[in-house]
């Protein structure tokens, strides 16, 4: 019997913007490479992106990744961060920023994977060849960026086949569809695939999960804890032989290549916000009930996409716009919402009801997910009036019987948006462009904006 080949591989998941995190696992990463006698390869689980955290947020990502390629990660799932914001036009960008194609089997588009991305790679791990195949927690929205989702197991098994007829001698499934998708998967991987390295849910699995069809590792989120699999090889196959997290405290150190490339990330998202856009003849405070700076925001959708009215929760604009030049940095200050463009076709009676809402106190207080804890303000409102307690729309009485064109973010026309009690049959969302860019496009194209 040979001496079997060890293989060890690091891992963390949804760090979620958390540089500093990413910092100290990455510097642990690396003491613990520099000090094996056998080669370790370092997976991320998806969501590095945040829109909570600004770098992150005015990047569309691609700070966090390139963050992970100084990190010297070797493959990386794209999660929903990412995917579900901004859509898989970003996925060349992150491709280039991790310096390899994020790794996603179950997506694809135009019966292709997405551009940017590939289903597996054949990892070179000393003198073992390593597969690793990425899945990702499929969303109704990302039908709107053209995406469709591929049968799960038959897209894992046949990359996994593939893989091993070019001599992988270990598979893993990178995994961002959350524990549950994975437990049980792994019952139709056996003898193909050889562990899941997990994501999504955020599921501490301190010692793994061995009781399913395959061992299952998580890592929490957040970065605070460092995923370690230990997997020796020999004849008869690959077994894993360990799986623990390793705890990477606040007070660790962090890797000087992280935030080197950290700071170089500012650097230049600072140019890219000092460039002007455009002008306003009048400032455009935030405010309630009236928002002027969230009605200039409506004015650029309505201006993509006239329509017999606008609607827009003012949680998108949080803060005002100046007089004066107007730079990229003001536009990305007032709004770094991920929204996209949306007209939607809606019943005299559904914009009645969306009218009543928007106004109502409980409305303006609410705060869910979506807002990020903050809450959503009035309903902004442009094509609409009320005289003498008659709503008017589009120069005559609104009519419950007949039907309107309505221009807003995909939020207003969504449940988690609480204006309508479900989401209308005829709705187009525009992406992927999102409001800043919208609005910045709306202030090149009028200098007397305002």
């Amino acid at each position: 019997m040979t001496t079997p080949r060890v293989l060890e591989l690091l891992h963390w998941n949804d760090l979620h913007g958390r540089y500093d995190a990413l910092a100290r696992l990455s510097a642990r990463a690396r003491q613990i490479r520099e000090a094996a006698d056998h080669p370790v390869l370092l997976l991320d689980g998806g969501d590095i992106e945040e829109t909570s955290v600004r770098l992150s947020a005015l990047t569309m990502g691609v700070a966090g990744w390139r963050m992970l390629g100084a990190a010297g990660v070797d493959a990386a799932v794209p999660g929903n961060g990412g995917l579900l914001r901004y859509g898989p036009d970003l996925l060349p960008r992150y491709a280039a920023a991790l310096g390899s194609p994020p790794v996603v089997c179950d997506l694809e588009r135009d019966g292709e994977t997405p551009a940017g991305a590939v289903p597996s790679r054949l990892l070179a791990a000393g003198d073992l060849r390593v597969g690793v195949v990425g899945i990702t927690d499929y969303y109704p929205q990302y039908d709107g960026f053209g995406l469709t989702e591929r049968g799960r197991v038959t897209a894992v098994r046949r990359e996994a086949t593939r893989l091993r007829r070019d001599g992988a001698d270990v598979v893993v499934l990178l995994s961002h569809a959350g524990v549950n998708h994975d437990r049980g998967l792994s019952w139709s991987l056996r003898g193909l695939v050889d562990l899941v390295v997990g994501g999504h849910t955020h599921d501490l699995l301190l010692e793994g999960d061995r009781t399913q069809g395959l061992p299952i590792a998580q890592a929490g989120w957040n970065g605070e804890h460092l995923g370690r699999i230990r997997v020796e090889v020999d004849e008869d196959g690959a077994r894993v032989v360990d799986l623990r997290l390793e705890e990477v405290g606040p007070d660790a150190p962090q890797d000087p290549a992280v935030l080197a490339e950290w700071a170089a990330c500012e650097r230049d998202l600072e140019a890219w916000l000092a460039e002007p856009v455009g002008e306003l003849a009048e400032p455009a405070p935030v405010g309630e009930p009236e928002s002027p700076a969230a009605r200039l925001v409506l004015e650029a959708l309505l201006h993509h996409a006239p329509a017999d009215l606008g609607v827009l929760i003012s949680v998108h604009v949080t803060e005002g716009l100046p007089a004066g030049e107007v730079t990229r940095r003001h536009v990305w200050e007032a709004t770094s919402s991920p929204g996209n463009l949306t007209v939607a076709t809606l019943s005299g009676a559904e914009v009645r009801q969306m009218l009543s809402r928007g106004r109502s106190e409980e409305f303006r207080l609410h705060t869910s997910r979506v807002s990020r804890g903050r809450p959503f303000g009035s309903l902004q409102v442009i094509g609409a009036r009320t005289d003498d307690g008659v709503v008017h729309v589009a120069g005559a009485p609104l009519a419950d019987d007949r039907t309107y064109r309505v221009t807003g973010s995909d939020l207003e026309f969504s449940v988690y948006g609480t204006l309508l009690d479900a989401a209308p049959e005829d709705v187009d969302i525009r992406v992927p462009a999102i409001l800043p860019e919208l609005l910045e496009s709306y202030l090149r194209s009028h200098p007397d904006a305002g």
